[in-house]
């Protein structure tokens, strides 16, 4: 169902709107994913209360440290029984795998299901290179990330089908910057502009499960 496969982004900085946004979300998509601003405005309590309305959570901190402060801080997210989680994938095979062990050894010790680990590839907004470069740059990092263990990866639709011919179902594909037709930017965001729309390689629904995602 479509509902399954939709994540919502709630890019937003304030308590309020995020929960009047996710009560209007109720029953047309079971997954919403906080990012680092909201987390940073709210705190840990917005994912118990996304939980509470009956949201699975997909948290976007996209952890880049020190191996032991990676696994630590998967442990924490585990703790707050997220549903996936984000790390750098050009982080390095020992960050991405103390992630993989931090999510698994609270799981067991709590005896819940462990969060997917997702290891983000190259961000939306990135579109300068040429496509072929980036391309083999996403197929790297893609994986490292599974050799680490992680599950899956964040990357644009744009690499999607690539992904899917060199590593098939196995790989879980979350695809950020999905607008719907006419909803593209328009033109490449200034240098140092605050904007909102500064994804660039971005697809249309419709594109994006044609790719592979999921």
């Amino acid at each position: 169902m479509a509902k399954d496969r939709l994540i919502v982004a709630l890019d937003f900085t304030s308590l309020e709107t995020a929960l009047k946004v996710a009560r209007r979300l109720r029953g047309l998509v079971r997954t919403v994913k906080i990012g680092s601003a909201l987390f940073t405005a709210c705190g840990p309590e917005i994912i118990g209360r996304m939980r509470s309305i009956g949201f699975r959570v997909m948290l976007d901190l996209k952890f880049f440290d020190i191996p032991s402060t990676v696994e630590l801080s998967c442990r924490a997210a585990a703790r707050h029984r997220v549903s996936m989680l984000t790390v750098h994938a050009s982080g390095g095979p020992a960050m991405l795998a103390a992630a993989v062990r931090g999510v698994h050894h609270e799981s067991r010790r709590l005896r819940t299901v462990p969060p997917r680990v997702l290891g983000v590839t190259v961000l939306t907004s990135v579109d300068g290179e040429r496509s072929s470069a980036l391309r083999s740059r996403v197929i790297a990092l893609t994986r490292a990330a599974l050799q680490a263990g992680c599950d899956g990866v964040v990357a644009s639709a744009r690499e999607a089908d690539a992904l899917r011919r060199r590593f098939g179902r196995r790989l879980h594909l979350v695809c950020p910057g999905i607008r719907p037709h006419g909803r593209f930017p328009a033109a490449p965001v200034p240098s140092g502009a605050a904007a909102l729309n500064d994804q660039r390689r971005v697809c249309t629904p419709r594109d994006a499960l044609a790719r592979g995602a999921d």
